[in-house]
């Protein structure tokens, strides 16, 4: 079972001009993963609230509050970790889509990495806001976590979708034009 198996997150990879060149889509934990790491969501949670970072600042540093709340609590390293458990869960969930032969085709974010289809800086960026995504999924109330998300995504420029990666990709082909058609487009008669 998911936190909230509808609501999954996507953040375009910008160029130089701020057009998406790639997008990376991230699915919610599963209900066991955050409950095997619910202490250190809700201190990460708490911190990101507590200290007024809230959905403006907090997906510009959520990964490295929950680093730094899991040294403390000397559960960062090990297979049981949040480096390797929660966050390596969490790269497990994310899908790197960028342009294909055939248009918008998802890979696995890690595959991505290795291949150095996406920056460091870009990396860092997307991880941070995953982590908010990760942390807000499971801890706001389910009434009012969409309208969260949504506010929240639309201040640093990404989505909230139900869509699934493949889904996601296949929706970026019908809705990208890629080439010029020729048609030209009607001109209602109707006042604004």
């Amino acid at each position: 079972m998911k936190i909230d198996a509808k609501l999954n997150l996507v953040i375009p990879i910008l160029d130089d001009e701020e057009k998406p060149i790639a997008y990376v889509h991230s699915m919610p934990i599963a209900r066991e993963t955050f409950e095997r790491y619910f202490i250190v969501i809700s201190k990460a949670f708490s911190a990101i609230y507590g200290e007024g970072l809230s959905f403006v600042a907090g997906p510009r540093v959520a990964a490295l509050i929950l680093r730094k709340i899991a040294e403390e609590i000397g559960e960062w390293e090990g297979i049981e970790g949040v480096k390797d458990g929660l966050l390596g869960e969490v790269r497990r969930l994310s899908s790197f889509i960028g342009p294909a032969s055939n248009g918008w085709e998802p890979i696995p974010l890690e595959e991505a990495v290795r291949k150095g289809l996406i920056s460091s800086d870009d990396l860092a960026e997307v991880e941070n806001a995953i982590a908010f995504f990760i942390v807000a999924s499971a801890m706001h109330k389910r009434n009012a976590l969409k309208a969260t998300l949504d506010g929240a995504a639309k201040l640093w420029g990404a989505r909230v979708t139900s869509l699934n990666s493949t889904e996601f990709g296949a929706f970026l082909k019908t809705s990208t034009a890629d080439e010029n058609t020729g048609a030209t487009a009607v001109v209602s008669s109707v006042p604004y």
